[in-house]
């Protein structure tokens, strides 16, 4: 039986393509019985990692570490990823996605720019306050820098202008915005969300030029 593809997309880690994940739509119960158990399993899977980080070094973990506290079998995890590194990749990309669908009310369909720069600022940092645990795990993790790439991604595909300019200028903001967010997850949420958006809403409406 075909399957209908909904969603692809292809991950990169360190210049390597580690995963490209497919999501289907079949058309049987079977099927999709089978999709909602691998999603529960890597559910699992993703939690037990984020736990394990913060009681352990990355590097120290190893697969079964993973599935013991995951509950799940050897088989199971190995059915969904090949590497601790992949979870990551999945621990990131659902964190982008929630971001994306956060964020979607406050950015304009057409140019892709924030319609209410201080709404859609303030949702961000609520976003990542809300789901800190995982933040902290991929920085431990020494993963975090794969948010810049999906930022990047994220800014770009939402950009209507094509032009070299354009897409340097994203680069620069969404480094800058990184930059910003590593670092208020490393000082461990030291300033409140509020705060935090204070701040980026003042450099925001600031010209290079007057500071």
């Amino acid at each position: 039986m075909k399957n209908n593809k909904t969603n692809a997309r292809t991950y990169k880690w360190r210049g390597n393509v580690i995963a490209n994940h497919e999501l289907y739509s079949p058309n049987t119960s079977k099927h999709n019985s089978n999709k909602e158990t691998n999603r529960l399993t890597r559910e699992a899977i993703c939690t037990a990692l984020v736990f394990l980080i913060q009681e352990q070094p990355f590097s120290k973990i190893s697969i079964t570490d993973i599935v013991k506290r995951a509950g799940v079998s050897r088989t199971a995890y190995y059915n969904n990823y090949s590497s601790k590194q992949e979870i990551l990749v999945d621990l990131v990309d659902s964190l982008i996605f929630e971001i994306n669908q956060r964020l979607l009310p406050y950015t304009n369909e057409l140019t892709g720019k924030a319609k209410e720069p201080e709404k859609f600022i303030s949702v961000l940092f609520e976003v990542i306050f809300q789901q800190r645990d995982i933040y902290r795990a991929l920085q431990s993790a020494k993963f975090d820098y794969v948010i810049l790439d999906c930022l990047n991604e994220m800014m770009l595909s939402n950009a209507h202008d094509t032009t070299d300019e354009s897409r340097y200028r994203i680069y620069f903001k969404a480094g800058a915005l990184y930059n910003a967010i590593s670092k208020w997850i490393g000082s461990d949420f030291a300033i409140s969300t509020n705060e935090m958006t204070r701040i980026s809403l003042h450099i925001y409406h600031t010209p290079m030029s007057q500071e």
